[in-house]
């Protein structure tokens, strides 16, 4: 039996609407539709959680990735901005099942009475957020880097950078991000550990060919986690910045260069090498050049030169489903997903733990997480970005491999929409392991997931569910935000 939702009824004096608008299925244009999460004023609001748990028990979830619903403004009326339950999904190869679902739909609306509530049905997956090749889209820095010309030398120059990439060794296709670091206490130790804190899925050593683990171990990996004790984990390397970072860097300054040394610069430069002197303004030119041109070869040769090594995964939670505490007290039937990985860096590159933008993270008072918190992320991808909380927490359908066979489970995360429309995305791939933040820094939680497309929602760990299970998993007595 699903549990009964903790949300209070809608006084009966509202008035019910018994025709619910569908909206065209066509795909959401991010010129025209913003969305936004919904209010405690709208009636649905306060029965989401049976009307959502009643839908993916009724429906069928072969071609659905996520059940969600949210306010959908349009620029033809902004004005008018009704709750939209959208199921994203794999519709377009099974048609007759989506006619199907919305009949269902409608029939469970029916039941619950929420006022003036649209169903759409879009085409559209959701994915944990590890980047990949096949990506277009640069990361924010590197774009900013190419249009200001100017490099940031930090990447080489510091130990470490939280919010910055981070793969396992020789892994140059996929890579996520470096949350911060978290140190830990065992019980009868006066030392504690610190420890640099990601997601399971980047550092899972099926995205990296070059780990020599065997295909049962990581499989036993994903089902049960990495265990301190776990000696094979030993060969679970990880570089920070990711390889990835350091080709793409590498090939940015050498074209860089490559601009600089023109025939005229090179000209220029033999005459200098001669006694020739210059006239007055392609002098200027010239020197500065130099200047710039010396400044992007040391940073090449440093960069060559680095040694990225940051270390072993010591301990993980593999993709692991349990109950989360922060989620209706633990008590909800649906459970949620434990990702989350710790790397033992050596001591050396532990030395900071302020993000590129500036800010140092904190670790309390968490405060509640309620609709529209604004909260933010520094990812590797995304760079800064900000959202809002949304209180309405979707049910994510869940795929796994289990024994040889296909495994569907229904999971609820928290999430998060983004704060502007001019990018409709919160976070991107490779942002995964960015932890979540409140405007005056205080982390709430451990970003892992999001859709690939509309509603392009984000979705978190709460760190107390994260700090409970790296505590239950490690043995650990304290697990707190590393002060530095």
């Amino acid at each position: 039996m699903m549990a009964s939702s903790r949300r209070r009824d809608v006084p009966r004096s509202k008035a019910y609407s018994q025709g619910h608008k569908e909206l065209s299925d066509g795909p959401l244009s991010r010129e025209n539709v913003t969305i936004l999460p919904c209010q405690r004023e709208d009636s649905v609001f306060w029965k989401w959680d049976q009307v959502r748990d009643d839908i993916v028990r009724r429906i069928d979830l072969t071609h659905v990735s996520t059940v969600a619903c949210y306010r959908v403004e349009t620029s033809h009326s902004p004005s008018k901005t009704n709750p939209t339950i959208i199921v994203s999904g794999n519709h377009a190869r099974y048609p007759g099942a989506t006619q199907e679902a919305r009949d269902i739909i409608n029939a469970v609306l029916l039941k619950y009475k929420p006022v003036e509530v649209q169903v759409k049905f879009l085409e559209g997956q959701y994915s944990r957020y590890a980047s990949h090749l096949s990506e277009r889209n640069a990361p924010k820095r590197d774009v900013d880097e190419a249009g200001s010309r100017v490099f940031h030398d930090d990447i080489i120059q510091l130990q470490s950078l939280p919010g910055q990439s981070l793969a396992l060794h020789g892994n140059d296709s996929t890579s996520g991000t470096l949350g911060d670091f978290f140190e830990l206490k065992f019980p009868g130790s006066t030392h504690s550990t610190v420890m640099g804190l990601t997601c399971f899925h980047v550092i899972d050593p099926t995205t990296a060919p070059t780990v020599n683990v065997r295909e049962d171990k990581v499989e036993q990996w994903r089902k049960s986690g990495i265990k301190p004790v776990d000696r094979m984990a030993r060969e679970l390397k990880v570089d920070h910045p990711s390889p990835r970072a350091i080709r793409n860097k590498t090939r940015a300054l050498e074209k860089e260069i490559d601009k600089i040394q023109t025939p005229e610069y090179n000209l220029n430069e033999e005459l200098v090498s001669y006694g020739v002197e210059l006239k007055r303004g392609v002098k200027t030119r010239h020197l500065e050049a130099s200047k710039q041109l010396r400044h992007l070869r040391a940073l090449l040769g440093n960069l060559q030169a680095f040694d990225a090594n940051f270390g072993r995964v010591w301990a993980a939670s593999g993709l692991r489903i349990g109950q989360a505490a922060s989620i209706d007290g633990g008590n909800n039937d649906l459970p949620t997903v434990h990702d989350w990985a710790l790397i033992k860096v050596p001591r050396e590159r532990a030395v900071r733990n302020i993000t590129p933008e500036g800010h140092r993270l904190k670790g309390g008072p968490v405060p509640e997480l309620v609709d529209k918190l604004e909260l933010c992320i520094s990812g590797q991808r995304s760079g800064y970005s900000e959202g809002y909380y949304n209180s309405l927490r979707p049910a994510r359908i869940h795929r796994n491999e289990v024994d040889g066979k296909d495994s569907v489970i229904v999971i609820i995360e928290h999430s998060i929409l983004a704060k502007s429309n001019e990018d409709s995305f919160f976070s991107k791939n490779g942002d995964s392991g960015s932890l979540v933040y409140t405007k005056d820094h205080v982390v709430v939680g451990l970003l892992f997931a999001g859709d690939l497309d509309a509603p392009y929602t984000s979705c978190f760990t709460h760190i107390h569910d994260v700090v409970t299970h790296i505590k239950r998993a490690t043995g650990a007595s304290e697990v707190c935000l590393w002060e530095g």
